[in-house]
């Protein structure tokens, strides 16, 4: 709790590259969103930080377009699953990421730990 204002305070704790593909794996948000996520991850380093394709490549990696990438960056911001770790400094820099978990994981909405479809999904 924030002594000032009462309100929890949410830490966002970096997190390796592999826990976190587990963490996302997990979480339900929207699938442009996931996939974002998860394409981020692949130019990670091993702890999860160093990602700093830019949006342009992204899209482009995925296949949508730029307001998609911001759109669905900003849902993953939002769960506190990235952080921006240090903003471009020059015009055409892009911003460099870090995978995050915030401290209220459990609070957010997530699949079953087994993430395995139940017995209803084969019929």
């Amino acid at each position: 709790m924030d002594s000032i204002t009462g309100a929890s305070v949410r830490e966002l704790v970096p997190v390796d590259r592999f826990e976190w593909e587990r963490i996302v794996r997990r979480v339900e948000m929207p699938s442009t969103a996931k996939f974002l996520g998860l394409t981020m991850a692949t130019y990670a380093e091993a702890d999860g930080s160093r990602i700093w394709p830019g949006v342009d490549r992204l899209a482009a990696v995925m296949c949508v377009s730029v307001p998609t990438v911001k759109r669905n960056l900003a849902v993953l911001r939002k769960l506190g699953l990235v952080e921006v770790h240090r903003r471009g400094r020059r015009s055409g820099l892009a911003d460099e990421y870090r995978l995050t978990m915030p401290s209220d994981i459990l609070d957010l909405p997530m699949l079953d730990p087994s993430d395995t479809p139940s017995s209803a999904d084969h019929e």
